[in-house]
């Protein structure tokens, strides 16, 4: 697999059908669940982030931008063949780097446990007990970021 670029795309972008299948074949394929593109892409507050390998998605990541000035981030997804290079983490900084350009007072996500520690290696801090997670009952916790 080639060097990775990224991105910032409407969500009115035709790529945005390669986000619904990444999501969906990172988030929930692995655990049986069938595909459902009916995702929460509108909005002026939904910020999507993809990352491109040949100009085709492999990653992605979403802020919503929250009305008290937090962001929230959703559905951080990498193709499991594009896992390893350093997308996830370069996702995230991405997503930090415009958390600070929008002057956000704070920025979280809800991550699996499982991830947690790529998590807490990027200098986010874990503040919830676990918790299972929607479509897949799969244990998560709140994490947090404070931009600074």
């Amino acid at each position: 697999m080639g060097p990775f670029s990224l991105e910032w795309i409407e969500a009115t972008d035709p790529r945005m059908a390669e986000v619904h299948a990444v999501r969906h074949e990172a988030l929930f394929a692995p655990f049986g669940i069938p595909r459902d593109d009916r995702w929460d892409d509108q909005g002026a507050d939904r910020c999507h982030l993809a990352a491109l390998v040949d100009g085709r998605v492999v990653g992605y990541a979403c802020l919503v931008l929250d009305p008290d000035g937090s962001g929230h981030v959703r559905q951080v997804s990498v193709l499991e063949r594009a896992r390893g290079q350093g997308i996830g983490r370069e996702l995230m900084a991405e997503v930090e780097r415009e958390a600070r350009r929008r002057g956000l007072s704070l920025v979280w996500l809800n991550a699996r446990c499982t991830a947690e520690g790529f998590y807490h290696g990027l200098g986010w801090r874990t503040v919830s007990g676990v918790f299972p997670a929607g479509r897949t009952g799969v244990p998560h916790v709140r994490m947090e970021w404070p931009p600074g």
